[in-house]
């Protein structure tokens, strides 16, 4: 028999790198040179999540969301998505159903981890949080970020194309030498500053069903508002990175087997 086709080439990893004050890189100005440093780098990637799985995973967020016991008060304001954590649903790692999907996730935040440089042999990860979110027309999630953890991500179980972007924000603004013209709408209008790379406030992703973007936790982010009649669900996480070691770490949480809990 003719030998098996060779299996399909793995989907393409993008590296996404803020176009603010945070990207490396050396551009010439003129006859002067611009040199950047200290690149925040984002993650994102097609997950490759099998269709049946993930049909499967819709529809329990959606139980989840219709036993959430509160599921009438908003947490924020009416536009505000549906988020499982805030509704007794935080742990979806431990839930049986989800464990595929979190196995996948655990490959990427590997490769993402390696590629900022950190070894890791060396270090422990762990999910200490993660939740499902779902967002109807007009709805979106507000500027914040993940001061508890580590590492972040969201994977795009449901989206469509028009239902609005996960934006990355960027507080800051070493270019600014007047404060408060990088975000001013007046001053933008007023032509006194031309938006470019040196002085943009913030990056748009456009994800795609399937897709999972990382991010380190301490980033400012948000969700655009959808302009579709059709839920975005979302699933994301909080991870937090320890040492396997506490000799001579002096920056890492020690590793969690050795603390002691005060009673």
């Amino acid at each position: 028999p003719p030998p098996p086709p060779p299996p399909p080439p793995p989907p393409p990893i993008f590296f996404f790198m803020l176009k603010t004050a945070y990207e490396i890189g050396v551009r010439l100005v003129g006859s002067e040179m611009c040199i950047r440093d200290s690149p925040l780098t984002i993650y994102k990637s097609a997950l490759g999540l099998d269709e049946t799985v993930r049909k499967n995973l819709i529809q329990e967020v959606y139980n989840q969301e219709k036993e959430s016991k509160n599921n009438e008060k908003k947490m924020y304001s009416q536009r505000s998505s549906w988020t499982g954590d805030a509704h007794g649903h935080e742990y979806l790692y431990k839930e049986k159903k989800f464990k595929v999907l979190h196995d996948l996730i655990e490959k990427h935040i590997i490769k993402y981890i390696k590629k900022i440089g950190y070894n890791d042999e060396k270090i422990d990860l762990y999910f200490q949080r993660s939740w499902a979110t779902i967002s109807r027309k007009n709805e979106y999630i507000s500027y914040h970020n993940h001061s508890q953890s580590h590492l972040s991500f969201a994977y795009y179980l449901k989206k469509d194309k028009d239902q609005g972007a996960i934006n990355f924000h960027d507080n800051s603004k070493h270019n600014e030498m007047v404060p408060g013209t990088f975000d001013s709408i007046s001053t933008r209008a007023a032509n006194f500053v031309k938006l470019n790379g040196m002085n943009a406030a913030q990056i748009k992703i456009e994800p795609n069903e399937d897709d999972i973007i990382i991010f380190p936790s301490k980033t400012f982010h948000s969700t655009s508002p959808s302009e579709s009649n059709n839920e975005r669900i979302s699933i994301s996480a909080d991870v937090s990175l320890i040492s396997k070691t506490s000799n001579k770490k002096e920056k890492y949480i020690t590793p969690n087997s050795e603390w002691q809990k005060i009673k």
